[in-house]
Formats: C-alpha cells, sequence, structure tokens
C-alpha cells in the first residue's frame, strides 16, 4: 500500500508541474489571461471560441482584458500624477476627495471580501506596481513556489490587451520618490538619483542634501545601527553641480546638445539625467573618478 501511495503522489506532482508548466507557457507566449478578477481600470471581454476543439465543442470561450470607460481614466491619471512627482499617500487623498469610487465599490461583486469603501495607500501601491497596464499579460506574480514552472512570475513576451501606460513611463513610474519639502517649503530635487553606483561596493549612491545643494554618497552598506568597522571603506562624496561639469567637459558638451550654459543649473542637470536615462547608462564613481556604464539589459 506505501508504494501505491508514493507513486499516486508522484504522479500528482507530475500532472501539478505539467499544469503550471502549461500555464506558464500560454501567458508569457501567448499573453493568454488565465482568471481571477481583471484589475480596476479594465473589464473583461469575449475573446472568441477556446483554442483547444474539446473545450470549443463545450462552449466555452477566451476572455481578454478591454480598458473600463469608467475606470481606465482614472489608472491613466494615477499615473501622470506619479510621474509628475506626487506621493502614493496624496494620489489617495486627491481621489478620496474627487469621490472616485474605489476598486470595491466599482466592482462589488468581485470583491465581496471587502468592506472599505474608499482609496487606501496600499491600493494606489498595488496599481501603480501592476505591469499589466502597460498591455502584457502577467501570471504567478505573487508565487510562494521555489521549484518548478511556478517558481517565477510570467510576463507575456508581448502586448496582448491596450495598455493604460506606456512601458517607459511605467518604469519610469517605479523609480520615482517622492520628494520630500524642506525646513524652507522648498522640495529637493536630485536629478542623478539612481544613475550614479559606486565603484567599489556597487551599490547605488544616496541622495543626500549638504550645505545647500544636492550630493551623493556611498556609506557601503554601513547604517547608524551598527558600529562603523575598521575595515570598511571610506564613505564616498560627490556633488552634484561638479560631477554635471565633468561629464560635459568629457564628453564635449555633447550630453547637453542644445543646452546652454545661460538655462538655470536645474535645467542642465535634468537634461543630463535625462539622456543618461535614454542611453541607458550609468555613472560609476569610485572615490577619485568616474566613467560610465552600460547597464546590462539582459
Amino acid at each position: 500500500m506505501s508504494l501505491l501511495a508514493t507513486q499516486s503522489q508522484r504522479e500528482v506532482l507530475r500532472a501539478r508541474h505539467r499544469v503550471l508548466a502549461a500555464m506558464h507557457n500560454q501567458a508569457t507566449q501567448q499573453g493568454r489571461y488565465l482568471g481571477g478578477r481583471p484589475p480596476y481600470g479594465y473589464r473583461l471581454v469575449d475573446a472568441g471560441p477556446h483554442p483547444n476543439p474539446a473545450d470549443a465543442r463545450w462552449g466555452r470561450r477566451l476572455q481578454r482584458l478591454a480598458p473600463d470607460p469608467q475606470t481606465a481614466p482614472h489608472v491613466s491619471w494615477m499615473f501622470r500624477q506619479r510621474l509628475a512627482g506626487h506621493s502614493v499617500a496624496s494620489i489617495a487623498r486627491h481621489l478620496n476627495e474627487r469621490g472616485v469610487p474605489c476598486p470595491s465599490i466599482a466592482d462589488p461583486d468581485r470583491n465581496r471580501h471587502r468592506t472599505r469603501g474608499a482609496w487606501t495607500l496600499r491600493t494606489v501601491a498595488v496599481i501603480l506596481a501592476n505591469p499589466r497596464y502597460t498591455g502584457r499579460q502577467t501570471w504567478n506574480r505573487r508565487t510562494t513556489d521555489t521549484r518548478g514552472p511556478a517558481a517565477t512570475p510570467a510576463l507575456s513576451a508581448k502586448a496582448a490587451h491596450p495598455a493604460l501606460v506606456t512601458e517607459q513611463d511605467f518604469i519610469a513610474a517605479q523609480q520615482i520618490r517622492a520628494a520630500r519639502p524642506a525646513s524652507d517649503g522648498r522640495a529637493r530635487r536630485f536629478a542623478l538619483a539612481g544613475l550614479i553606483h559606486c565603484g567599489v561596493c556597487d551599490r547605488r549612491l544616496d541622495s543626500h542634501w549638504n550645505h545647500g545643494r544636492p550630493t551623493y554618497r556611498c556609506r557601503h552598506g554601513h547604517t547608524s545601527t551598527q558600529r562603523a568597522s575598521q575595515e570598511r571603506p571610506k564613505t564616498l562624496y560627490i556633488r552634484e553641480d561638479r560631477l554635471i561639469d565633468q561629464i560635459n567637459i568629457r564628453l564635449g558638451g555633447q550630453i547637453s546638445d542644445g543646452c546652454t550654459r545661460l538655462e538655470p543649473d536645474r535645467t542642465r542637470h535634468r537634461h543630463v539625467a535625462a539622456t543618461l536615462r535614454d542611453s541607458g547608462k550609468i555613472i560609476v564613481y569610485n572615490g577619485t573618478g568616474w566613467r560610465l556604464k552600460e547597464i546590462d539589459s539582459s
């Protein structure tokens, strides 16, 4: 009996592996909608007969996501606000003040487990982090498995439904942190945030406001909750304005082409940062010098 039980358990695991592998391939290669509640801003529409003849004979049909004319504009508005530098909390507050229906109100039949009728920070954050709004299909994003086809989330290789935000804007929204106002009420902005990496420990340099100007530093993983060890490398510092000038000098001004010296410093800094992001390059700084490095997209 124990032998039969072991064989039965193995067959169950094989069947589970085959089903998960098939679903993973359907999501990545075909962009097929595999069930679940449609995300806020979308609705389900008919996508034709089922490709499996047996399922088609039973009358089963495919479904796909399509923009919901009632809620899709609100999703696009959230991304625009995030790209403008607004915090997630302020976006949720404005949605509540405008009386925009939250997901549990817009689709109560599919959200019976939710009883709150207001936007929360978590709800907005989940929407802004959902890659489905770029038009690509996803599956198994919240996996807990560590082995097999269910160990990694699936993302379709091409667009499977109309997008509510471009891929460039979606990626940019993931990198945005709301600018905090300083004691004088003005927001401190760092044009090169996320673009400078440490040549010693390969960490990204932290944005650091020092003497009234933006600077960047790397403490090599050290925090105030730890004692500084003797082996820890010296903290790196670099001023944003000096780094921008050095980039222009080394590249002969070509990276800031079209931006004159008469323009405000912040405008020139933003132009240089945008050029680096568009070209897929980062700055590697080791304390004595810097170099440009191509971002590995593999």
